[in-house]
């Protein structure tokens, strides 16, 4: 019924033509109907069909089969991880349901010529985002600088968590040729795995090398400290990176608890370590005592609504027995 209406008022209006309304139908469905019809615009639901998300599932089908056809994301909530995720998927605007119907058309005649459509703070969390995500992009390094092309395009992919099977799908090469590409990168760099890669990304990109002080880990070394910090104003690279320190004890005391808090954040944060914080919190949930991680996720949720990090335990916790990078080894 809801479909039906916004239909009934965007033919109303003389700029629109509604050509097809789906509410239940399936994803093949849908894209069936997008080939048949050829709309300019198609308008989801984020939670499409009574399901959570769904929606965005379904606009990243339809994105991979039509990509002529512009898509808007209806959200609920004007949020981040939403908002996010949505242009992840393939939308060139988001538009939230509390707004007014003269704005929604606004924003429907915009997308279908080609432009993006965001307000200010949903341009801010995309920002943000891109802000967090390593890259070699911008880096003033002489070890940078000697990565080719693809070299480059293959450590940003591996600091940001793919596989290596993803990366190959992504540039069309074999995994093979994939891992003779991170070998040399980790020569090249003087690195040894994803995860200083990733330590090392993360420095030089935020320019905290000169910050430095202390000893130093691996050659490039930071102290623990500017992660955290930088982890608890909110970068999901960073949020990652403390996390592994603490699953891994690397640099700061061995901790499921903790690791499982940033990693957790870090997930909450970027879809771009999504996946392997994912598998990461399945092996912790064996781990861990229900109990404690029901108070965790409790905690969590608060800290993603207020878009910040509580500033108590276990944050207390990991500041008195934090202590700077060792020289020695990353498993």
């Amino acid at each position: 019924m809801g479909s039906q209406l916004l239909a009934e008022s965007l033919d109303r209006d003389s700029r629109f033509k509604a050509v097809s309304v789906a509410s239940t139908m399936a994803a093949t469905e849908i894209l069936s109907a997008a080939s048949t019809r050829k709309p300019d615009v198609a308008v989801i639901s984020a939670d499409f069909d009574g399901a959570p998300k769904r929606g965005l599932q379904v606009g990243r089908a339809l994105h991979a089969h039509s990509p002529n056809i512009h898509i808007v994301i209806l959200c609920e909530i004007s949020a981040r991880e939403p908002v996010i995720a949505a242009f992840r998927c393939g939308a060139k605007g988001v538009f939230c349901r509390s707004q007014p119907m003269a704005e929604f058309c606004a924003c429907i005649e915009r997308v279908s010529r080609g432009e993006i459509w965001a307000d200010q703070i949903q341009a801010e969390y995309l920002l943000e985002a891109v802000r967090g995500t390593p890259s070699c992009d911008g880096i003033d390094s002489d070890k940078v600088g000697m990565l080719s092309k693809r070299e480059v395009q293959v450590a940003e992919g591996a600091a940001q968590g793919y596989s290596n099977k993803q990366i190959a799908d992504q540039f069309k090469l074999s995994e093979h040729t994939v891992k003779n590409y991170l070998s040399r990168v980790f020569e090249k760099l003087e690195v040894s795995n994803r995860f200083e890669l990733l330590f090392l990304l993360f420095n030089e990109g935020n320019g905290l090398s000169s910050r430095a002080t202390g000893p130093r880990a691996s050659g490039f070394g930071n102290p623990i400290e500017i992660y955290l910090k930088a982890a608890e104003e909110g970068y999901a690279a960073a949020q990652f990176i403390v996390g592994l320190a603490h699953l891994e004890g690397y640099g700061v005391d061995k901790s499921g608890r903790s690791a499982y808090y940033w990693l957790r954040m870090a997930e909450q944060n970027s879809s771009a370590v999504r996946q392997r914080s994912r598998a990461l919190i399945e092996n912790l949930r064996a781990k861990i005592n229900p109990g404690e991680i029901e108070g965790l996720e409790r905690r969590i949720a608060t800290a993603a609504q207020n878009d910040k990090i509580l500033a108590s335990e276990p944050l207390d916790l990991f500041k008195q027995r934090l202590f700077s990078l060792t020289d020695r080894q990353a498993v």
